[in-house]
């Protein structure tokens, strides 16, 4: 404590302080340690406090120091090397006992202060740094050289406790640094906006001309100026802008509401005469200027106008050209309104003719006819509307409605049907109405307006079986007689030309395709056309021996004069005579004469030769 120390020690700037039994003292300006007692503070015989000493503290040994600071390493060059150079065995055997001074022995009897909490001591050390005026930019070896000697600072037992303490400081002073600098750059950026305000500047005032300006107004700071002039540039040129923006509109909606009602047919030309008599007071004050001064003359505006804040001539005439289109869309919507109008008469006809088809619909049936309908309706004034108009035609809507009714039928046809598979009921060609009218009276209700037209379908439809059915009886039938025809041709022996059924009948009765047929009439007809293909072939038989003939004797008669004497015609008789009509190979051996085919020449047997 300073009331133990001497007057010489508490004005001089030099701290003394021990570590492992050696004293060493700091420089608080300097911040130097050095191990060699200063030159200041004399030497310490002379020193009060060692008069002073109280006896048994003289003679004690060389005390422990109470302080747990680190050695401070002295920064001087000629000093950094002893502190941290060990002594020698014989220094440490002739050291000399180095007691402690009074400030130290006073400390070690000063008792620690209590707390309650570990909150209420953190706030303890947290007051010791501040009344050691603890900077925000301080290191935690530079704050543990101030406060290493303060009472309070074992507050907090350990040392990580009060690093920590030590940082949570530091950030908070920081905080409050940051703040308090927020709020002088706020105060400094009011004062340089209220300054602005007043200076003759536009959206175009570059920073050289405001320091020029307001070179000399507190407000103007140097370092943060132009920052400041660029925030203020941009709001100032965002309002400039929306105040404009707002007079342009305002400018705007008194020549919409003249131009309002202008009609499709009016020109440019004589509505820009028109404007610029009347709304001339509308434009930019820069384009408000009389045409009869020259345009090089400068201008002078006030102070509070603005050159830009109004309309220019394109502005009129966006105005003429929106007032244009808004004149087409009156029109064009005016004409759509008519072509709905139209649309919807239209539609009315056509909707009254329907009704006008449902109230004939009893007369109507699926088979009904427009030439049998027209008569019923050629006056009906419903009918006399619909004549001329575009889109479906009475015709049409007549078709529509069978296409209709034909659903309605077939519905109820195909539930009729259901019912008739149901029972076991089928329509027959003979089957009268009254048949079928009992069966759905019984089992399904037919509307009475179908059923007559459902009936002529049921009967269509059992006729078509029918039909169907016998023709493929037929098929079947005509089967069979061509199989017992190919049956006749295969007999062995063959069927002769004189043949006759009664000679035959016994052979052919044991044909498996006669059997089939089972109809003796029909069998012996192909019988009978078989024999009559027969003699067919046996007289073109004779016709074609008798040519033969002559074309053998001519044949001869020319190979005695001009071939050899050995030459001859040999004439083969095949099978395949009785499948091809007749056809037959003559081979013509010797001379070199070579091989030819008479297709013609069937009338030979089989194994018949003609030499």
């Amino acid at each position: 404590p300073d009331e133990l120390k001497s007057e010489q020690e508490r004005l001089s700037v030099w701290k003394e302080y021990a570590k492992d039994g050696r004293t060493y003292w700091y420089n608080t300006e300097t911040k130097k340690s050095t191990w060699t007692r200063p030159a200041e503070l004399g030497s310490r015989n002379e020193s009060p406090a060692t008069a002073n000493k109280p006896p048994a503290a003289q003679g004690h040994a060389a005390v422990e120091p109470i302080s747990t600071t680190p050695a401070i390493v002295s920064t001087d060059i000629s000093q950094r090397g002893q502190a941290v150079r060990p002594s020698s065995p014989t220094a440490d055997n002739s050291r000399r006992v180095i007691h402690p001074p009074p400030a130290l022995l006073e400390r070690a009897r000063v008792p620690r202060r209590e707390y309650r909490t570990q909150e209420e001591a953190e706030d303890m050390f947290l007051n010791l740094l501040a009344t050691h005026n603890v900077g925000s930019d301080w290191t935690w070896e530079q704050t543990l050289r101030e406060i290493a000697s303060d009472p309070d600072y074992r507050i907090l037992k350990t040392l990580q406790e009060r690093k920590e303490a030590f940082h949570k400081y530091i950030s908070k002073l920081l905080d409050k640094e940051r703040e308090e600098s927020k709020e002088r750059m706020k105060q400094q950026r009011e004062k340089f906006f209220e300054m602005m305000r007043q200076l003759p500047i536009t959206e175009v005032t570059r920073f050289r001309k405001v320091k020029l300006l307001a070179a000399d107004n507190p407000a103007f700071v140097g370092r943060d100026s132009e920052r400041f002039f660029d925030e203020f540039m941009d709001l100032f040129i965002r309002d400039t802008k929306e105040r404009r923006r707002l007079v342009q509109a305002e400018s705007m909606r008194v020549l919409n509401d003249y131009l309002e009602g202008l009609k499709l047919s009016a020109k440019w030309t004589d509505v820009k005469v028109d404007l610029l008599a009347k709304f001339r007071h509308l434009l930019m004050p820069a384009l408000q200027t009389d045409s009869s001064v020259p345009m090089d003359t400068p201008y002078i505006y006030g102070a509070d106008t603005d050159p830009e804040a109004g309309l220019s001539l394109l502005d009129f005439m966006d105005a003429f050209e929106r007032a244009i289109s808004d004149a087409e869309r009156r029109e064009a919507e005016a004409r759509q309104r008519e072509k709905d109008s139209v649309l919807r008469s239209q539609r009315q006809h056509r909707d009254a003719f329907r009704q006008l088809l449902d109230e004939y619909r009893a007369q109507i049936t699926p088979a009904s006819t427009w030439t049998q309908f027209f008569p019923l309706i050629k006056t009906d004034q419903r009918y006399i509307d619909m004549l001329g108009q575009p889109g479906s035609s009475p015709l049409d809507l007549f078709w529509d409605h069978l296409e209709l009714l034909e659903e309605d039928v077939y519905r109820e046809r195909k539930l009729l049907e259901a019912a008739m598979r149901d029972v076991g009921f089928k329509v027959q060609v003979d089957t009268t109405r009254e048949e079928v009218k009992a069966f759905a009276v019984d089992f399904y209700k037919v509307p009475d307006m179908y059923f007559d037209y459902i009936y002529e379908q049921l009967l269509m439809k059992a006729r078509h079986k029918k039909e169907e059915e016998d023709e493929r009886l037929l098929r079947q039938r005509r089967r069979l007689l061509d199989d017992f025809k190919y049956a006749l041709y295969d007999l062995v022996p063959p069927i002769k030309a004189d043949s006759t059924w009664d000679q035959e009948k016994e052979r052919i009765s044991r044909l498996p395709e006669f059997r089939d047929v089972a109809d003796e009439a029909a069998s012996r007809e192909v019988f009978d056309k078989a024999v009559e293909r027969e003699q067919e072939r046996e007289l073109t038989r004779k016709t074609h021996r008798s040519r033969d003939s002559d074309h053998h004797k001519r044949s001869r008669s020319s190979s005695e004069v001009a071939g050899p004497p050995d030459s001859r015609t040999v004439r083969l008789r095949t099978s395949s005579d009785e499948n091809t009509n007749g056809h037959s190979e003559t081979l013509h051996q010797g001379g070199g004469n070579g091989m030819s085919v008479d297709d013609n020449d069937s009338e030979l047997e089989e194994g018949e030769m003609v030499i």
